[in-house]
């Protein structure tokens, strides 16, 4: 579903990913994990453009991602993307985010597009939060109100850049309980984080990165439980001792 070739990324002098071979199956869940600063980020958003690269090749769904064009629109909208941040537009009710670009980009009719989102928010637990906006929502709430609105798009693959970090503590499994049921239903994920629990319940693989390189993968159990190279070593024991 997702294939990338030999990319690479700098930022001026800063070298982000370097080489990065990485293919995704369709129903495959990649959990990508490291230390702040190795790349993971600009890994998922190169993944629709939404960084450009200096080199190699990216594949979705077996078409190479152009770098403009109407070609590149058409497979972005094959792509979900949640952010850290929720990205929902505060001056259009829930039910507005969801429909919108189902009815601009897939030219879907209001009724149906309107029938969708209110499954898909009903599905993510928030059917009553339909026509209120998101500064009326807590960060949970708002967060699986944008996974629904990916989701609206039907997409082929969704893309998680750290959908949990600006969450509060008590937020946290509300958004990653629904990413977990996504995983187990077969969607195609790609998914950033910090969370290593949901790592270990929900990854079909977990990729390690570190400075701009993915230094380790492998089954989460075999990762977590006896990684191969001692930067994972030392990660895992930073991160697993608190």
């Amino acid at each position: 579903m997702v294939s990338l070739k030999g990319v690479d990324k700098h930022f001026g002098a800063l070298h982000v990913l370097r080489n990065i071979d990485l293919t995704v199956m369709a129903g495959e869940v990649i959990v990508v994990v490291g230390p702040s600063g190795s790349g993971k980020s600009t890994l998922c958003r190169t993944i629709n453009r939404l960084e450009t690269i200096d080199g190699g090749e990216i594949h979705i769904d077996g078409r190479t991602l152009p770098a403009e064009g109407p070609g590149l629109a058409e497979l972005r909208s094959d792509v979900g993307m949640v952010f850290q941040s929720f990205n929902l537009f505060a001056h259009r009710t829930i039910l507005d985010n969801l429909t919108l670009a189902p009815m601009k980009v897939r030219k879907i009719n209001r009724k149906d597009a309107e029938t969708e989102a209110m499954r898909l928010l009903e599905r993510v637990g928030i059917g009553q939060k339909a026509h209120a906006y998101p500064a009326e929502l807590s960060g949970g709430q708002q967060q699986r109100a944008a996974i629904a609105r990916a989701l609206a798009m039907n997409p082929k693959v969704m893309l998680f850049d750290e959908p949990t970090s600006a969450l509060d503590p008590e937020m946290v499994n509300e958004v990653l309980n629904v990413m977990t049921s996504l995983a187990a239903e077969g969607m195609t994920m790609v998914v950033v984080t910090h969370e290593m629990g949901f790592a270990r319940r929900a990854a079909d693989r977990v990729i390690f990165m570190d400075q701009g390189a993915i230094v380790e993968q492998d089954a989460p159990d075999a990762f977590f439980d006896s990684p191969k190279t001692e930067r994972a070593r030392s990660f895992l024991a930073s991160v697993l001792s608190h």
